[in-house]
């Protein structure tokens, strides 16, 4: 009797674990086959990822013109913007980075190569302060490339997504490509405390380049404290003389102003903070 219900019991194990076996293989089959057909669509990895990116089939690529160029058709010109493109015209000309994971898509030969990005902006005139819109759209059809944004400082983040989709040498580019984008968050910031920890400016204007490419958009700059105070104010130097670490280790007011100008430039609004001593 009990060898009965042994043999029972462990037919019964079997045929228990024969249905999770195949459950397990049906369940791999089905992820396989989603993986073997996402894996035929190319993937754009762009950084911050944008609210929405398309690439519409064929899957097509084009190389960028050695005589490309960037241009706006805003009347009011804006000086940081003009800055801007600038940049990132020389870094897409010069960068020729390679995407961690290949596109593998082709040249398509019957296309001719993009000749221009044409930039639109509604509001050339607003500021870069809290919660200005940063919003823009940005199109690469095979004829032209167009972005458009409400303010300056949304033109600059589909600059930094433009500058994001070339890739290699001699430059490619994907078309077919929309992109709609803008911050989740109205405030993205760093803190610099050169009060406590003495930056030289040229790693606080890398820091400003590393902001834009990550697409923040606030540094704040704490320059003085209790623990030193580097920044010179000529009509009280003493304080710099006898508060900075050391000599060299101050920032002048041409220095503050500079930084600021170059944050702008990169969409990046400074604020720099002094405590008063006491």
């Amino acid at each position: 009797m009990n060898m009965n219900m042994n043999m029972m019991m462990m037919q019964g194990e079997s045929t228990m674990f024969l249905r999770l076996f195949l459950l397990l293989l049906l369940l791999s089959c089905i992820r396989f086959n989603d993986y073997a057909e996402a894996s035929t669509t190319p993937i754009i990895n762009l950084w911050p990822k944008p609210r929405n990116l398309t690439w519409s089939p064929p899957y097509q690529t084009t190389l960028l013109s050695s005589s490309f160029t960037i241009i706006t058709t805003t009347i009011h010109r804006n000086k940081h913007l003009s800055a801007a493109i600038s940049h990132y015209h020389t870094l897409i000309k010069s960068e020729h980075h390679h995407p961690l994971v290949p596109l593998g898509v082709k040249i398509s030969k019957d296309l001719p190569p993009l000749q221009n990005l044409s930039i639109e902006v509604v509001d050339p005139h607003a500021g870069l302060v809290h919660g200005v819109n940063e919003s823009y759209t940005l199109s690469i059809l095979p004829s032209h490339a167009t972005l458009t944004a409400e303010t300056v400082w949304g033109a600059m983040r589909g600059l930094e997504t433009f500058s994001q989709l070339v890739w290699d040498c001699p430059t490619k580019i994907a078309v077919g490509v929309e992109v709609w984008d803008f911050p989740l968050f109205v405030h993205r910031g760093l803190l610099v405390d050169t009060a406590r920890n003495y930056y030289p400016m040229k790693d606080l204007l890398r820091t400003v380049e590393a902001m834009s490419m990550n697409k923040l958009n606030v540094l704040h700059l704490h320059l003085t404290d209790a623990e030193s105070f580097p920044l010179v104010l000529p009509l009280e130097p003493v304080l710099a003389e006898k508060g900075a670490y050391a000599p060299h280790m101050v920032y002048t007011p041409e220095d503050v102003k500079t930084l600021v100008e170059f944050g702008l430039d990169h969409g990046v609004r400074v604020i720099p903070e002094i405590d008063t001593p006491g």
